[in-house]
């Protein structure tokens, strides 16, 4: 409503009129600024709801993530302990094997003669480099009289020399030609190519069985 015109005259005091309008106005004045207010508490209010929904969301994805990957490297562990264990027990698996093969007692046929009436037989064949003459080696033997069944002798588990250069009895180095590394040899040495008719502990004159594992060459 319009403000009502009333006719003056010199005795009319408006101040009460003018104290009423400006109260009304303040009034109105402080509800609009209590209602911006509050709008911008709703506005604050949303925002900071909002920023506590992010903050969560994200904490959520972090503990996801940390499962994840907890996960991960227990199913990392458990298959590296599964190859270790493979590889643990394919190692005694070819122990075991290597046993048997070195116990193996070939057949007198199955050896080769070669020179100075040296036999030879492979009872592994390597996988490596093959000897060289003038070349460092390294070998595991055992050495028995006459035979596969006789009294040992001598033995050595990391054996070294070099071929070709008389360390050895020439019988040695006969029967080692041509081995590869990795492989197990019998070789049967006569007196001629061994000790002749000295006695190393088999009797004057023995034939020397040796069982040879190379190793390194």
């Amino acid at each position: 409503m319009g403000r009502r015109k009333r006719c003056r005259d010199d005795d009319y005091d408006d101040r009460v009129e003018k104290a009423f309008f400006a109260s009304r106005q303040t009034a109105e004045e402080k509800q609009q600024s209590a209602e911006e207010e509050s709008n911008q508490g709703k506005e604050k209010s949303a925002k900071d709801i909002e920023r506590l929904r992010n903050k969560k969301k994200a904490k959520k994805e972090r503990q996801k993530q940390k499962k994840l990957e907890a996960k991960l490297e227990a199913e990392e562990k458990q298959r590296q302990s599964k190859k270790i264990a493979e590889e643990v027990q394919e190692q005694k698996e070819k122990k075991r094997e290597r046993k048997v093969i070195e116990k193996t007692k070939p057949s007198p046929e199955k050896f080769i003669k070669t020179h100075k009436g040296v036999k030879y037989c492979d009872i592994l064949e390597g996988t490596g480099p093959m000897i060289e003459d003038r070349k460092k080696v390294r070998v595991k033997y055992i050495l028995r009289a006459k035979d596969k069944e006789g009294k040992v002798i001598d033995k050595g588990s990391n054996f070294g020399f070099s071929m070709g250069k008389g360390e050895v009895i020439s019988g040695w180095e006969i029967g080692l030609l041509r081995m590869k590394q990795g492989g197990i040899r019998h070789i049967i040495v006569p007196p001629a190519a061994g000790y002749g008719t000295k006695d190393i502990g088999g009797g004057n004159g023995c034939l020397l069985y040796f069982e040879v594992t190379l190793l390194k060459c």
